[in-house]
């Protein structure tokens, strides 16, 4: 379960972005778009907080190296969702990146990003917290 995370799901083909919709929110998540292109996605982020997010490579305005580039700078858990290879620059930069080859079952996503938040929510109580020296 997604226990009410805010998921960002950018996906140009309509489709295919209600059935990521869908299924976040079957899974208990709350869904933040969806975003058809890099701008609505980057406003997305920039309005609220997103907890996690499913993202197509490419958007409608353009390859998704810049929502890729905000989304690690805030630390977001996200999969990658796309029918085609990554850009270059973005898959030596990102190597780590977890990628699903389209078509992929809902379900599948639904549960790898489970396991995502899973691991970054415990990273996140195990780091040392700030010592405050005021």
């Amino acid at each position: 379960m997604l226990n009410h995370v805010s998921v960002l799901v950018a996906d140009d083909q309509p489709f295919i972005a209600l059935d990521m919709a869908l299924a976040v929110e079957d899974a208990g998540g709350k869904v933040v778009g969806p975003a058809a292109s890099c701008e609505e996605a980057l406003a997305l982020l920039a309005s609220g907080i997103v907890g996690a997010a499913i993202l197509d490579v490419n958007l409608v305005d353009g390859d998704s190296s810049a929502v890729v580039e905000v989304l690690v700078g805030l630390d977001v858990p996200f999969i990658v969702h796309t029918a085609v290879d990554l850009p270059p620059a973005l898959a030596t930069r990102f190597s780590d990146l977890v990628v699903q080859i389209k078509p992929c079952p809902a379900a599948t996503l639904i549960a790898q990003l489970e396991i995502l938040i899973a691991g970054h929510e415990r990273a996140v109580a195990a780091a040392p917290a700030s010592y405050d020296r005021s």
